[in-house]
């Protein structure tokens, strides 16, 4: 029981951080804060419920592909299976923020001292990158974090545990493969069976994420591997380079750039380095998902360095990263304005009833809007873009109030009836 109590401030910061999330995410939601990413994948976990294939409508071109074109993620069947159970969208933000906080209840395991128990649980509490990667919609992938510290958990405590969690972090996304194949580089020599084992493995899978992101890519010519669009122009990506400085201090800056002393560190130099020759500035913001590689590596090696480096000025350290932390979330965090709404919304009357009727609007039937990701329940969902024809008998476009009618209304379609003029639907004329 004494031993019991010492796990109760790391819990009830836990629940702290785990409702915070949950709340934030949810309330961004109810505002019309979502982007599409959401709701492509509640429409994959709809389609996969009642039709079985890995495929959504949604996609930024507009047109339906298969999950599996875009990343490999083996994890979307077993959230498919809760979404079952839990339909709705609320349910994936809360479950993403589980999947955000448990490392705060993980990391007091590593050691019984009180700077795990304490003060690394609360530097991780204040970490921005976990806030932006929750509001910044719904992704399968974060459940990457918790696993990767579980892995090292295990792997410090020389228990065989950490092949399961090796094994099942790596089938997060198609790039973890390249974080393990350095990992089983730097411990070569120190871990020579393990190294290849890990080498191999990783080496394997990463050949068959390729092959089966070829295999998928739904495109009239020949196969191309996702997203490759993105580094298909490095002059436009040294163009945007200025925003790479940005990603790598909201990353490090918290930690006092302490990572840098720790080998593990070389791990991330595939992240990096697809980051900073990436044309698309979604891979160099520290705003969005694509962070979420490197926060366990990152948080490790700088408890690692702390602890064995620097273990003298520990206190002084500690403090130092706590006191940074605590600035820059009060400055860019969850407390600002613009971590709950979204700027386009920003300034319009939108309430939680606006999202209910979206949600509820033409049960089963082919929708295209500017807002797919809050119709997403259902097997026809799309994307508005102008210029492009569509096919789906409604097109439903959400406006603010008392704004006219918009100006690119898809051809073929005519105003079928109006939601408190804030809500437009349009319904596809028929054809002679």
């Amino acid at each position: 029981m004494r031993s019991f109590g010492k796990f109760i401030p790391t819990f009830f910061l836990w629940s702290i951080v785990f409702y915070f999330l949950s709340e934030r995410a949810i309330f961004r939601y109810h505002h019309m804060g979502a982007g599409v990413d959401i709701g492509l994948f509640e429409n994959l976990f709809y389609q996969l419920n009642h039709t079985g294939n890995a495929i959504t409508s949604l996609g930024l071109d507009g047109n339906a592909h298969h999950y599996f074109a875009d990343h490999i993620n083996w994890y979307i069947y077993p959230i498919a299976l809760l979404y079952h159970f839990f339909p709705g969208v609320e349910f994936l933000l809360i479950l993403q923020a589980l999947l955000l906080s448990i490392p705060i209840l993980i990391i007091p395991f590593f050691e019984y001292k009180k700077s795990y128990l304490y003060a690394y649980p609360l530097l991780y509490a204040l970490y921005l990158p976990i806030y932006w990667i929750q509001v910044f919609d719904f992704h399968p992938e974060v459940i990457w974090i918790p696993l990767f510290f579980l892995f090292f958990l295990f792997w410090r405590n020389q228990s065989k545990f950490w092949l399961l969690f090796f094994c099942l972090s790596l089938l997060t996304k198609e790039e973890t493969s390249l974080v393990w194949l350095f990992f089983s580089i730097l411990i070569w020599n120190s871990h020579p069976k393990e190294s290849k084992l890990i080498g191999i493995i990783s080496f394997l899978y990463f050949i068959l994420s390729l092959y089966l992101l070829n295999h998928f890519y739904h495109k009239p010519t020949p196969y191309q591997l996702a997203h490759l669009e993105r580094y298909e122009d490095p002059l436009t990506a040294i163009k945007s380079l200025h925003l790479f400085p940005y990603l790598f201090l909201f990353l490090t800056l918290p930690f006092l750039f302490l990572p840098f002393f720790h080998r593990m560190a070389w791990c991330l130099l595939p992240y990096a380095l697809y980051s900073l020759f990436s044309k698309f500035e979604v891979n160099k913001s520290p705003f969005t998902h694509h962070s979420f590689l490197p926060i366990p590596i990152l948080f490790i090696c700088m408890t690692e360095t702390i602890e064995t480096i620097f273990s003298k000025r520990k206190q002084i350290l500690i403090f130092s990263s706590l006191l940074v932390s605590a600035i820059m979330f009060g400055l860019f965090g969850p407390l600002t304005k613009t971590y709950s709404y979204r700027k386009d919304f920003m300034n319009r009357q939108v309430t939680p009833e606006d999202v209910s009727e979206l949600r509820q609007l033409l049960p089963g039937e082919s929708i295209v809007s500017n807002v797919p990701q809050y119709l997403s329940n259902r097997n026809e969902i799309q994307l508005f873009l102008p210029n492009k024809n569509y096919t789906a008998k409604f097109f439903v476009f959400y406006q603010g109030k008392n704004f006219g009618i918009p100006d690119d209304v898809p051809s073929g379609y005519s105003l079928f009836s109006k939601r408190e003029n804030h809500i437009l639907i349009f319904q596809r004329k028929k054809i002679d």
